[in-house]
């Protein structure tokens, strides 16, 4: 009688917790409720509904070892209990990083729909709609179990480590973007009232210890956030949600960065951001293309990502939905383009996932002219848990995202890993152009700057243009403008680090300005030409020799209004001077050309400067004669291409002994 007395005592008062428990989860407190179904199973060994709700509970908050041990306790006591139980511990054991027993109960909770739902009782009923749910996914759930034990197909990411307090904290952090040089970047924070703020950190140095602030001078306790800026470093994209300026929920600005400081601030045009929500704006490298979610009509469904084109006059086009193989009926979020411009990565809940959100990659398909359909990009970046806001820094090296994976500093942290080369793509070069008056050295601003493709770029109060370019390739610009002579240029572009800008300089010549005054031209002595010397016999006991002259040309040629020497030509003139280095030279001329285009007495300066950067070169070659002559001669009339006239003669003169038969 005691014994039984004793026993409903406890199952009264652990009911007591019990119900207290189920109140808390029910209002979202899981941690709280996890603690007071443990307070029932202490009190009541026997009561499973209370393991069966702390493994909720312990789930909901996280805890998913704990949640694992109270689901296992359930199905050991009572196999019978809940159906849906074999798929939540399938789901528990995937976030656990153990796809092996996850695969296992997913696979039992497969098998056993074939068991009439009355076996389970009375759980088996209420849980009729949340197994309904599960049947959706499970699928796929089984096929990411089973994909995760076999990561092959995918990138060749060997570790991922976290960045890190300070950057890394309690709350959530995400979205990272870098800046350039790597010692800066930006990333967003969710405060302790769920607001959003744009964070920025700086070091010293790559190596260097991070410290932290508030960037920008629009954070509020409303979200904003979600930034990227132009490689060029001069504009930022950014979200801000303030109900007084948005068109809708959020939208999307603009802004340029001097000196670190915010200036300029705009919203995008209304038909990009419209009475929806507008959010993760990713522009790509050069500024000629941006990408962002929206849950405006007419979408796939949930949030989907658009882009928008650079139109040649600077305005932007009006967005595009990327279709159905990026967007699906669920959420697709946080957009990054490759510095190529040729790999979208983005975050979504609706592809293939391998838990709850995942990174995917799409290429660029130039016959289609759309984005293939998207790949998991898979482990250990994408897991079990949710990842998301994808970044690459400038060299492409070097990958970052969001994940709130076990083992941070609580909610979503950032991570970093080094990338494979199936995802760095094509080498870029950040190209920095300066439009300039050739005489006057000023700027030319808001010059537009054409490449073959049709891209146009636009110069700034600096007359500083910037351009993506694929690294060792050439690159053709073209500028018009009323005021100077039309111009076309070819330009090297070498590989670069990027943490620096590679320069390349546009020098403009306008017929409307004057020409500097041509320089005073003493006249050139009158140079007898030497009667051509004797060949001459020298005997020797077993050979006779005899001298000869011989005369070597070459022809440099020079891009239009420029006197400097590009690699190739450096590199061609290196090879003639291997030719005749050991020779005995007689005499050198270097003769500068220019064509007719522009005034006389500046194109005899043009001419005299390439001669001269032509024999300087050969003079640090070590190549000297008995006589050198230097010498510009200035315009040429053209009888066909003008470019054929921009160049430099080099006329070399030496002896050389040969054998006489």
């Amino acid at each position: 009688m005691v014994s039984a007395h004793c026993w409903g005592q406890d199952r009264a008062r652990a009911t007591v917790e019990f119900q207290k428990g189920s109140e808390a989860l029910t209002q979202g407190k899981a941690e709280k409720a996890a603690k007071l179904f443990r307070k029932a199973t202490k009190l009541d060994k026997d009561f499973i509904p209370a393991y069966r709700l702390l493994g909720l509970a312990e789930e909901t908050a996280g805890n998913y070892g704990e949640a694992a041990e109270s689901y296992e306790y359930v199905l050991e006591r009572d196999s019978l209990f809940s159906r849906l139980l074999y798929y939540q511990l399938g789901k528990v054991y995937y976030k656990l990083s153990r796809p092996e027993e996850a695969e296992i109960y997913l696979n039992i909770f497969k098998d056993l729909q074939s068991v009439p739902l009355v076996k389970f009782g009375r759980n088996g009923d209420e849980e009729r709609r949340a197994e309904a749910t599960a049947l959706l996914k499970l699928d796929q759930d089984i096929l990411a179990a089973q994909i995760t034990q076999d990561s092959s197909q995918f990138v060749n990411v060997t570790e991922v480590r976290n960045v890190d307090v300070p950057i890394n904290t309690m709350r959530d952090d995400y979205f990272p973007f870098f800046a350039n040089d790597r010692k800066s970047f930006y990333y967003t924070r969710q405060g302790e009232l769920r607001d959003e703020d744009l964070i920025q950190g700086k070091r010293s140095s790559e190596d260097g210890k991070w410290t932290t602030n508030r960037f920008g001078n629009f954070n509020t306790l409303q979200p904003e956030g979600m930034c990227t800026l132009v490689r060029d470093g001069e504009r930022i994209y950014f979200t801000l949600c303030h109900e007084e300026t948005s068109q809708g929920g959020c939208d999307i600005y603009s802004a340029l960065l001097v000196n670190g400081k915010v200036r300029d601030m705009q919203p995008l045009p209304d038909y990009i951001n419209s009475p929806s929500w507008e959010s993760q704006p990713a522009i790509s490298c050069d500024g000629q293309q941006l990408f962002f979610a929206s849950i405006r009509p007419g979408g796939m469904g949930g949030s989907d990502i658009y882009r928008c084109q650079k139109n040649p006059d600077g305005t932007w086009s009006p967005p595009t939905n990327l279709g159905d193989g990026i967007n699906t009926t669920q959420d697709e979020e946080g957009p990054f383009l490759s510095n190529d411009g040729q790999t979208l990565f983005f975050a979504s809940m609706g592809h293939n996932s391998l838990g709850d959100q995942d990174i995917f990659m799409s290429r660029w398909d130039n016959l289609t002219k759309r984005f293939t359909r998207a790949m998991n990009i898979g482990p250990p970046v994408n897991g079990p848990h949710r990842e998301l806001g994808f970044h690459l820094t400038s060299d492409g090296r070097t990958g970052y995202f969001a994940s709130d994976r076990p083992g941070g500093r609580g909610g979503l942290d950032i991570y970093q890993f080094e990338l494979d080369a199936a995802l760095t793509g094509r080498d870029i070069t950040y190209v920095s152009g300066y439009v300039t008056d050739s005489l006057t050295g000023e700027p030319v601003t808001e010059q537009a700057v054409v490449l073959p493709s049709g891209k146009t770029y636009y110069t700034n109060y600096e007359g500083r243009f910037f351009i993506c370019s694929p690294a060792n390739e050439e690159l053709d610009l073209t500028v018009s403008n009323p005021a100077y002579f039309p111009y076309a240029r070819t330009f090297p572009i070498p590989t670069w680090d990027n943490t620096e800008y590679y320069r390349i300089d546009v020098k403009l010549r306008s017929e409307n300005t004057p020409p500097p005054p041509p320089p005073e031209v003493a006249p050139e002595p009158v140079v007898e030409e030497p009667e051509p010397e004797p060949e001459e016999e020298v005997e020797t006991e077993t050979i006779r020799t005899k001298a000869r002259i011989v005369k070597r040309n070459m022809t440099v040629r020079f891009e239009f209004d420029d006197a400097s020497l590009l690699p190739l030509q450096v590199q061609n003139i290196n090879k003639f001077v291997e030719s005749i280095k050991d020779k005995p030279l007689v005499s050198i001329e270097v003769i500068g050309f220019t064509d007719e285009t522009g005034p006389e007495g500046y194109n005899i300066k043009l001419s005299e400067q390439r001669a001269q950067a032509v024999a300087d070169l050969l003079d640090r070659a070590g190549v000297t004669a008995t006589e050198t002559r230097i010498i510009g001669m200035g315009e040429l009339a053209s009888t066909g291409r003008r470019a054929l006239n921009r160049k430099v003669e080099v006329k070399v003169v030496y002896r050389e002994q040969v054998s006489v038969e």
